[in-house]
């Protein structure tokens, strides 16, 4: 099983995304949580404390993890030391910036799959 723990729901995730995923069993996904930005660190450690419990009581072989940043460093740290296969998506990013008629520029953003990437500590 793969827990998707992100803001993109695996219903919208390009088939490649799919079948890279398929290699862990059915994904299962767990909504990415608002993450106040009034909240500490202690705030956070609370919300890692939840979500962790939350996420190990399912029993997946990986957990696919995206999101703010500072929540996601604690959520990535604590489950790779409890023992928890954490991944990441990694995309090719496609850019197009386009002026507008007011002056203004827009740009465009796609990410294109391309792999998953295990979370490892630096040795």
């Amino acid at each position: 099983m793969l827990i998707n723990c992100s803001n993109h729901p695996s219903r919208l995730w390009s088939s490649s995304q799919k079948a890279a995923a398929s290699a862990y069993g059915e994904i299962v996904d767990i909504p990415f949580p608002q993450v106040d930005p009034q909240l500490d660190e202690n705030g956070i450690r609370q919300l890692v404390k939840e979500y962790a419990a939350l996420i190990e009581a399912k029993g997946a072989d990986a957990v696919f993890l995206a999101g703010e940043f500072s929540f996601l460093f604690m959520l990535v740290d604590k489950l790779l030391r409890d023992g928890e296969n954490v991944i990441c998506a990694c995309s090719k990013r496609e850019t197009q910036e386009v002026l507008r008629p007011d002056g203004s520029s827009e740009k465009k953003a796609v990410f294109v799959f391309e792999r998953f990437r295990k979370y490892c500590y630096f040795e």
